[in-house]
């Protein structure tokens, strides 16, 4: 298994790119949030690799940052990603926007990526939502974004429901079948977010 490469930048492409590591040179398949950071041809680079063997085929996929790896990771663990579905997940946008919309549930933004159909989309979140809640710790407060009402009583809501032993997912979902923008206490959210957790 391959873990990394440093070398120099021999060759870009459309969506590869070549490393030069002591005279052999190593094509790796890169996402093109990658391919625009890189630096100048024949410069040094380090990318964090992922090895992908298959019947036919052994095939470098390569990220400037360990975070970017681990995800693409998480998308090929998820039934019907390739590698890649994966890397066009990973082109399209930024890592904090990716987590942010499976975190949040957000099909539409997902399903915009070329490729990935709506059904795909609801696999993903289905898949990776707590992993990635888990992964990238993400605060109560980044998981109310889209969720109406005050933000400030939902996210207390949702660290409490947290604290009780309820997954993140789990106590985003009971609030949401509520209608936490009538809420005027974290105590009559919670109470009755229990009862939707029964």
């Amino acid at each position: 298994m391959i873990s990394h490469l440093s070398g120099t930048l021999e060759h870009v492409d459309q969506n590869h790119v070549v490393i030069d590591v002591g005279s052999i040179g190593y094509h790796v398949n890169v996402p093109a949030t990658v391919l625009s950071r890189l630096p100048p041809a024949g410069e040094k680079v380090k990318l964090y690799t992922i090895q992908v063997v298959r019947e036919d085929s052994v095939s470098l996929y390569g990220f400037l940052s360990k975070e970017e790896r681990a995800l693409f990771s998480l998308f090929l663990s998820v039934s019907g990603i390739g590698p890649k579905l994966a890397l066009a997940l990973i082109s399209g946008f930024t890592i904090d926007r990716l987590v942010s919309a499976i975190a949040q549930g957000d099909v539409s933004l997902l399903s915009s990526i070329s490729g990935i159909g709506r059904k795909t989309a609801e696999r993903i979140i289905v898949e990776l939502k707590e992993k990635i809640a888990k992964a990238y710790a993400l605060k109560p407060s980044e998981m109310t974004i889209g969720m109406k009402g005050d933000q400030t009583l939902i996210s207390d809501s949702i660290s409490a429901l947290i604290a009780l032993g309820y997954s993140p997912r789990e106590a985003r979902e009971a609030i949401m079948r509520l209608n936490p923008e009538n809420a005027r206490s974290v105590e009559s959210i919670i109470k009755e977010a229990l009862k939707a957790l029964v």
